[in-house]
């Protein structure tokens, strides 16, 4: 009598423990599965962080606390909300007695960032995503000119898009490297 009630007693706490964990489990939006594309050195302002960051499923997740220290931000975690504040709040308006060059330092986000940090950033941008974007324009170049040897009205409006959104990314990312050769004149 004891043994059977022993049995049940187990099945009915294994019942709770493993509804309970898939009922928390499907609250919990997990990671764990997910692809991750690659681990990545993170940096701000020309400072690398002590830990990494990662893209998981096409997303960039960084360490919260890390990169919050570094730009001078408060980390607070308060049940399962996590508050980041900063502490510099709104930024004042430059004003016009400020030279041209303090307005034109200001409105280069890469400004301060150290020398090497500028030309690790310069040749990651250029091998890695403007090069490939380049090559990834030659191709729809070709296939819209494929479409137009066909007269596929569909395929041509689709690559003309296509090559629009390419050139709009080139020229984003050309306008970057003209703004890290600018930090560069200064950068030490």
């Amino acid at each position: 009598m004891k043994k059977t009630a022993y049995i049940a007693g187990g099945i009915l706490i294994g019942v709770v423990v493993s509804t309970a964990g898939g009922a928390f489990a499907d609250s919990v939006k997990s990671l764990v599965g997910k692809k991750v594309t690659g681990e990545y050195t993170v940096i701000v302002d020309g400072k690398k962080l002590s830990d990494k960051g990662a893209v998981i499923d096409s997303r960039a997740n960084v360490p919260a606390r890390a990169l919050s220290e570094a730009l001078g931000a408060d980390v607070k975690v308060s049940g399962k909300t996590i508050t980041i504040t900063s502490e510099a709040g709104d930024s004042d308006v430059v004003g016009l007695e400020n030279s041209i060059s303090t307005h034109t330092a200001s409105s280069n986000k890469y400004i301060g960032y150290s020398k090497s940090s500028l030309e690790e950033l310069k040749n990651s941008t250029i091998e890695k995503i403007l090069t490939p974007t380049k090559a990834g324009r030659e191709d729809v170049v070709k296939w819209l000119a494929e479409s137009k040897e066909q007269g596929n009205e569909i395929a041509i409006q689709n690559w003309t898009k296509e090559l629009a959104q390419y050139d709009a990314d080139i020229a984003k990312y050309e306008a970057d490297l003209k703004l890290i050769d600018e930090a560069l004149l200064t950068a030490k």
